[in-house]
């Protein structure tokens, strides 16, 4: 008895002190648009399109092995044609996204910053614009230990005049990790909810006190606007750390993601309703099918890409990153009557996975809909349409318009963190990403 509440203190205390010190950016702060976030932002309008991935795949997570030859690769628009010098450089964080206590020659090799060399005027596009890439680790910067960094770029030689920053990981694989995906165990939330169940194993890493200095992280779609964390083994046996919950590992199933194809513009394509050419703005404006409310409606499976989204031009002759056309993208949701709280936003990694002014919608009460028009580049897209309640300023509702389904295919991230207490920052020990439906 007494082991089982010293256990539950432990829990909760190991939790209030995570959530805590996760909290980054009060409102305040907020305030100021150029103060920096260690969160992926975007400060300024002119930016667009920012892709920041594994450079084995263009649709994976900004993710790489300690030692295993990866490289990242972060591309982005400016629409100021105003060739800029822009640089960059890498900022470790401890598991909670904060900056460790290590300095920079600790964590990087080569330069602490470097200039991004790489930039490409568009061609044959509507608006114009630079397209800036780098990829890293190259022979100027190279990140030497494991962990989470901010990768933050900003404009010239003025460090404080910050453009983007963008959080990735660098993983030093030490332990297993088994996981399962099943419906949830409480009976009520059953066809609604998928319960994620796992193991650690460290058999081959010797760790001290797993309950205070392991930390793991549970990412559905690579989203981390809802990640769960402050979870602690509920058993351990031997090297096997067991989180076999029924509550604290449970998301939304939510649904399959509402998609539209803009790669082409010759014709409508899937789920596109008109394209017009504006002679006020020189735009094309491009009209999806009207949306409607999906919470009361069956399941139905449908190829989705969790969120995210491709730049991509199919009439690109050689490159669609400079090719490709801005838009002017027009959402609608029908709905009566307006809700009596609360806005309603476009959501998805088109908006980094947050509520933006830019995709807030306008009620038209003269047809009993949901508006906003945005501006993006051609390619393929995934979106939903998210409730966020007045004064709920970080949390949204999903549900409310898409429905839960636990029979919902989505991608689950793992993330294992060690506190070394002879290294005194948090290494990456583990990273897990699976699917719910599909067995790799």
């Amino acid at each position: 008895m007494c082991f089982i509440t010293c256990f539950f203190c432990l829990k909760s205390t190991f939790a209030s002190s995570f959530q805590q010190t996760t909290k980054s950016d009060s409102v305040n702060d907020y305030v100021e648009s150029n103060y920096l976030r260690f969160d992926d932002y975007t400060y300024h309008n002119k930016i667009k399109s920012v892709q920041f991935f594994n450079t084995k795949n263009v649709m994976s997570y900004p993710i790489m092995s300690l030692d295993g030859g990866d490289k990242l690769k972060l591309m982005f628009d400016d629409l100021d044609i105003d060739l800029k010098y822009y640089h960059y450089t890498l900022i470790h964080c401890n598991a909670n996204w904060q900056p460790s206590d290590l300095v920079q020659k600790q964590y990087l090799a080569g330069n602490f910053d470097d200039e991004i060399r790489n930039y490409k005027y568009s061609m044959n596009s509507g608006i114009q614009y630079i397209n800036y890439s780098v990829e890293f680790p190259n022979e100027f910067i190279t990140p030497l230990v494991s962990g989470n960094y901010i990768l933050k770029v900003y404009n010239g030689y003025n460090s404080d005049e910050v453009v983007i920053t963008r959080r990735f990981m660098v993983v030093n694989n030490k332990v297993e990790i088994k996981p399962t995906v099943k419906e949830a165990t409480n009976v009520t939330e059953r066809f609604a909810r998928q319960e994620v169940d796992f193991t650690v194993n460290h058999q081959n890493t010797p760790i001290l006190n797993p309950y205070d200095n392991i930390k793991v992280v549970l990412m559905q779609n690579y989203r981390w606007d809802n990640a769960i964390t402050g979870l602690v083994p509920r058993y351990i046996n031997g090297s096997l750390l067991d989180y076999n919950y029924e509550e604290e590992n449970v998301f939304d199933g939510t649904n399959e993601f509402r998609n539209f194809d803009i790669k082409s513009l010759i014709s409508q394509t899937i789920n596109i309703k008109q394209i017009q050419y504006n002679e006020k703005d020189k735009l094309l404006h491009v009209y999806i099918n009207d949306d409607e409310n999906r919470s009361f409606k069956r399941y139905l499976s449908m190829p989705d890409l969790n969120g995210n989204y491709l730049i991509k031009k199919d009439e690109s002759l050689t490159d669609s990153d400079i090719e490709a056309t801005y838009v002017k993208v027009h959402f609608s949701l029908k709905q009566y009557p307006a809700l009596k709280e609360g806005n309603v936003y476009v959501f998805g990694k088109l908006t980094d996975w947050k509520f933006k002014d830019e995709f807030k919608m306008k009620y038209d009460t003269l047809n009993n809909v949901y508006e906003a028009d945005v501006l993006l580049k051609q390619g393929y897209y995934n979106y939903m349409y998210c409730v966020v309640k007045d004064g709920a300023k970080n949390k949204g509702d999903l549900t409310q318009y898409e429905g839960t389904y636990f029979e919902t295919e989505n991608d689950y991230t793992i993330l294992v963190y060690y506190r070394n207490p002879v290294l005194y920052y948090d290494e990456l020990i583990g990273i897990q990403t699976f699917n719910s439906i599909r067995r790799n």
